[in-house]
C-alpha cells in the first residue's frame, strides 16, 4: 500500500551513495524525501509535519544518529519516529536506542523491501503522534489562560491533593482554593474532576 504523498521522510547520512539509495526508495512510494548530509543541517531545518519520520545513519561526523535521537527527545514533547541505519557491528547499540524510544533500525546493506516496510510503519505511527501533538498544543493553550496561582492549584489537583491540602500547601483558605478550582474548570472547559485528570494529567509547562 502506497503512503500518502504528503508524507515526509527526513534522510540523514554523510555517505552520498547511501543517501541517494534511500531517497530513491522513498520516492518510489510517493513519499517526499528531504536529504541531509549531517544531523546538524537537519536540526537547523527541521520543523514538525503531520506525517513524517527521520531515518539517520548511526555513525556520522559531528552529531551521531544516537545523539540526534536524544536531542529530538529533549527538544520536542512529541518527537518524530526515528529509524537508525546501522552496520552489523552496531546492532546492539541500535537495539539499546529502541529501548530508549527509537522506532526501529535497519541494517546495511539496506534491504529495500524491509526498509519500505519500516518506513510505512513509522509514518503510520507519525499520524497518531501528530494528533497527540495537536491535543498537547490545545492543552497548553488552555493552561496558558490560567493565572500563575491557578496553575499552582492545577498542579496540586493533578498531584491528587484535596482542597484542604492545597490550602495548607499554598497558604490559602479552603474557600479560595475552591474558587480557583471552579475558575480552572471553566477555563479548561471540563465538567468534572475525572475529566480534568483525564485530559490534563500530562505535565504542565511550568512543572
Amino acid at each position: 500500500m502506497n503512503i500518502s504523498a504528503i508524507a515526509t521522510a527526513y534522510l540523514i547520512d554523510d555517505d552520498s551513495i547511501t543517501l541517494e539509495l534511500m531517497s530513491g526508495l522513498v520516492q518510489s512510494t510517493g513519499v517526499e524525501p528531504v536529504c541531509f548530509s549531517s544531523a546538524e543541517a537537519f536540526l537547523d531545518a527541521y520543523s514538525p509535519r503531520p506525517c513524517e519520520c527521520v531515518i539517520t545513519d548511526m555513525r556520522m561526523p559531528g552529531v551521531s544518529g544516537l545523539q540526534l535521537h536524544k536531542v529530538l527527545q529533549q527538544a520536542y514533547a512529541v518527537p518524530p519516529p526515528l529509524i537508525i541505519v546501522t552496520g552489523y557491528a552496531e546492532v546492539s547499540a541500535a537495539v539499546a536506542a529502541m529501548k530508549q524510544g527509537a522506532f526501529d533500525f535497519v541494517e546495511k546493506p539496506i534491504n529495500g523491501h524491509q526498509f519500505l516496510e519500516k518506513l510505512q510503519a513509522a509514518l503510520s505511527l507519525s499520524r497518531q503522534l501528530h494528533q497527540q501533538r495537536l491535543q498537547l498544543a490545545t492543552r497548553e493553550a488552555r493552561i496558558a489562560l490560567l493565572t500563575p496561582k491557578e496553575q499552582e492549584v492545577l498542579e496540586a489537583v493533578l498531584d491528587g491533593l484535596s482542597s484542604k491540602d492545597i490550602a495548607a500547601k499554598l497558604n490559602l483558605s479552603v474557600r479560595t482554593v475552591e474558587n480557583h478550582r471552579a475558575r480552572i474548570m471553566e477555563k479548561l472547559r471540563v465538567n468534572s474532576a475525572m475529566e480534568l485528570m483525564r485530559d490534563f494529567m500530562m505535565p504542565v509547562a511550568s512543572r
